[in-house]
Formats: structure tokens, sequence, C-alpha cells
């Protein structure tokens, strides 16, 4: 009884983007989601586009990914790197081309929600841990995008460059479990990354080749990162922070109310790992 129409989700969560999101970055949104809705795509599978209902009886969360290749065809690519499809049903983040890359669930874009999925860490080289994150709020990385650039503080990305717009306008949430140590990435897994970091103690990291529960709700501007049960991190996205370390890029104001989510393929040779089970709740439409 909670839920509008599929046409009505839409409409009232691109309304509220817009109220916060750059306005240009929100156009282009909105002409993809009336693209999607134009061609059909929001029709298939489950009541959101998704490919079934939950089976562990969690209430509403629909699957966008169980697995199959049928849901699998309801994702697309950008970037460099790789996130292939396996033959046990697992998504895998691999290297490939050079330059980081994103794999979205290009179904529909979403404003509140709770997002739950499986990650494993599965380095290849003894000794080492694995980088990659889950992508959330970024709009369609189908370059150009007006207000959104592909850059590292500032440098034009010129190879592959177009998952730099899920980075530069969208919240990264981290996996990585490297140890505290120099040479390593600093931000662990559930950092916000660059904007709400994680040391190793807060992140509670598990051995490699371990199945992790990790759950992100995203209500207004307050992200909150659920590891294995527990909260590991919470966030405000106010605007006009700087990306620390970064102040040619854009700042927390280019993080809007509305966008599509994702998982990143990192792209060295240990940033191998393995996704599944996806599922998303749609809170839009709740108060």
């Amino acid at each position: 009884m909670y839920r509008l129409g599929r046409l009505g989700t839409l409409v009232t969560v691109a309304v509220v983007g817009l109220l916060i999101a750059p306005p240009a970055v929100m156009q282009q949104v909105a002409t993809r989601i009336n693209a999607d809705t134009a061609h059909g795509t929001s029709g298939r599978g489950g009541h959101d586009g998704g490919c079934g209902k939950s089976r562990r009886g969690e209430r509403g969360y629909e699957v966008i990914f169980d697995g199959s290749r049928r849901c699998f065809e309801r994702w697309r690519y950008a970037g460099g790197s790789s996130i292939t499809l396996q033959r046990d049903g697992t998504l895998r983040a691999a290297p490939g081309a050079p330059n980081l890359g994103v794999l979205w669930y290009a179904a529909r874009p979403y404003g509140d929600f709770s997002l739950r999925l499986q990650f494993r860490d599965d380095s290849p080289i003894p000794g080492t841990r694995a980088n990659s994150g889950v992508q959330v709020r970024f709009p369609a990385p189908r370059p150009p995008v007006p207000g959104c650039p592909m850059t590292f503080n500032g440098t034009p990305q010129t190879e592959n460059p177009a998952a730099w717009i899920a980075v530069n306008c969208g919240h990264e949430i981290q996996i990585n479990d490297s140890p505290e140590a120099p040479g390593n990435d600093p931000r662990k897994t559930g950092s916000i990354y660059g904007f709400a970091d994680l040391n190793s103690a807060q992140s509670r990291p598990t051995p490699p080749g371990v199945w992790n529960d990790l759950e992100i709700r995203v209500i207004g501007q307050h992200y909150t990162v659920i590891r294995n049960g527990v909260v590991i991190n919470e966030y405000e996205n106010v605007p006009g922070v700087p990306f620390p370390g970064r102040p040619n890029d854009p700042d927390s104001s280019s993080r809007g109310l509305v966008g599509y989510l994702g998982l990143q393929a990192h792209g060295a040779p240990q940033d191998v790992v393995s996704f599944r089970d996806i599922r998303v709740l749609d809170l839009s439409d709740r108060d």
C-alpha cells in the first residue's frame, strides 16, 4: 500500500531531486528516465523493472541481480577494467581496459532506497587485498553529462573515462579491506569515499574469500552503511564540502537526491571482487 505506480514513482523522485541536485545533471537524468519509459525498459521483470521479489523474507525488496543472464541484461557497463557474469551466477570485478569502470543498473534511477548485496574479496595475489566499491545516485554515465566532468582533481581522463561520471557526481561506498600500511588506500570498506572515511578498525574487515553482507541506506542526504548487520558509517551530505585532496573536482553539492546504482571495477591485478544477490527497496514514497 506504500508504493506509487511505476511512472508516479519516477516523477516523484525526479521532482524531489531537482530541489537540490545540479540542474544540468538532473536534466540528463530526467532525459534518461523518459527514454527508458518510452522504450519499455521499466516494464520488464518485477514491479519496478527488477528480476523478482526477494526470497529472504525482505518485504518490498526487488531483486535486481539474481545471477541469471536475464537479470544481467538490465545492466550496462561504462569505462575501463571489467565486470563480467560468471558461470556460478556471480559478478566479478577484475582488470581489463585502462581506467576505472562501472557496471550500472540501467532499468531505472532511485531516490531514497535501501540497497543490499553480498561481496567477496577474491584478490588472486597472496598478501594483497582487492579494491572496489558500490556507487550510488549518479547520472547515467553516457558522456557528455553537463555539469559532471570526467576528471581526477581537474585533470581530464582521456582513455575510457565514462566511469568518472559516477565518481564525480555520485557517492562511492568503498570496498577495501587492506591493512593499515604504507602504500595501501587509507579509505577502508564502508567509507563514503573521500567524505566520510573509515580506518581498518572501524570497517570491521573479514579475511579474503569470505562473503560479506552490505546494506547502503540513503534517505534524503543521510547515508548509512551496514556491514554484516552492524552499522559502521553514517554521513550527512551537506552542500559545499570540497572533495578532500581533490579540490578541482566537483564538491558535495554535485551529489543529488536521485540517480543510478552501480558496482565499481578498479583495475589493478589484485582488484578482483565478486558480487551476488543484489536487492533494492525503494523508499522514495514513504514518510
